[in-house]
């Protein structure tokens, strides 16, 4: 959920509401970290507001991530992953900075969502190049014996260069892990009798490259698969694996078929295919870090993190 600048009363207000069916939080229970950032912190905002946590906005152009409640043990979880990615980093995932507990500092990146985008009408889009992007995020994920476990539009941002970046890393989990979160047509409810695993699924191959499918059909079509359904017509559709008809003399949409039916073993698989693709089409140069932060910049931007950190452990 955004709502630019909005107002520290507001998101009093709002997240009782927003919390109200998941873990309740009370105005009163809100994480004290929050309105001490935004008081000690002069210029900062309020960008964004999540399910369970705040995007706050420092003058100097440094997001930071703060969950409503103390101790959230989802914030914990992205940062765990932050940490094991600086062994594989991706150019396509939103870089931290520093991690403290209850709040993460990160890359702001103020063009919106992948759903944003795709509203911008008369838009060329780079198709194979954002497959590849992605791509590359999602594998270095898995290099690392993680899923995302939910990839969406929403969770996907656009950098400057009209690039993606995966963000939202609250939800990742080790391959093998039963999937319970996510929205269709990103997911497919599985039977459990059948298939195992969680409601979605096990977290993995099959459920990455099924997201990734339907997120490679929303850019190729400009709309989300089955949008023209109720919610129960798409759900069981889904789960009984009835996709659109394809035109398999179409390299995009022979991939995309073959995502939906789990076809790759990993996602490294895939990437290999769409690095071919983009090969032939002279494309190669995709995934390098055009959009991402130069080193000194990054140590730049951390060393500031670190002084954030400091006034803001002041009493």
């Amino acid at each position: 959920m955004v709502r630019p600048y909005c107002s520290y009363q507001y998101l009093s207000d709002i997240v009782p509401k927003l919390t109200a069916h998941s873990t309740p939080v009370e105005a009163e229970d809100l994480n004290p970290l929050i309105k001490r950032f935004l008081t000690k912190l002069t210029g900062s905002i309020i960008v964004a507001i999540s399910g369970h946590s705040v995007l706050l906005l420092t003058s100097d152009g440094v997001a930071a991530k703060v969950s409503f409640k103390a101790g959230d043990p989802r914030l914990s979880t992205e940062q765990k992953v932050f940490s094991l990615l600086e062994k594989r980093p991706s150019p396509h995932i939103v870089p931290c900075f520093l991690c403290r507990p209850d709040i993460t500092f990160m890359q702001f990146f103020g063009n919106g969502t992948l759903r944003d985008r795709m509203y911008m009408e008369n838009a060329t889009r780079p198709v194979l190049l954002w497959m590849l992007q992605l791509l590359n995020a999602a594998a270095s994920l898995e290099a690392l014996g993680l899923a995302h476990g939910d990839i969406n539009p929403l969770n996907i941002l656009m950098d400057d260069q009209d690039g993606l970046k995966l963000v939202d890393l609250d939800h990742a989990l080790p391959k093998g892990s039963d999937l319970e979160v996510g929205y269709e047509p990103y997911v497919r409810v599985h039977k459990p009798s059948e298939e195992g695993g969680g409601v979605y699924g096990t977290a993995g191959p099959e459920t990455e490259q099924f997201a990734l499918g339907s997120i490679f059909w929303y850019i190729t079509r400009g709309k989300e698969l089955y949008s023209e359904l109720s919610g129960f017509d798409r759900v069981n559709r889904l789960s009984r694996r009835q996709f659109p008809v394809m035109d398999l003399n179409d390299r995009i949409d022979k991939i995309i078929l073959d995502c939906w039916l789990g076809k790759f073993e990993r996602v490294a698989d895939l990437l290999c295919q769409i690095e071919g693709l983009a090969v032939t089409d002279g494309l190669s140069n995709g995934i390098q870090d055009v959009g991402s932060i130069s080193s000194a910049e990054y140590l730049l931007k951390k060393e500031l993190c670190n002084n954030y950190s400091r006034l803001l452990e002041e009493s």
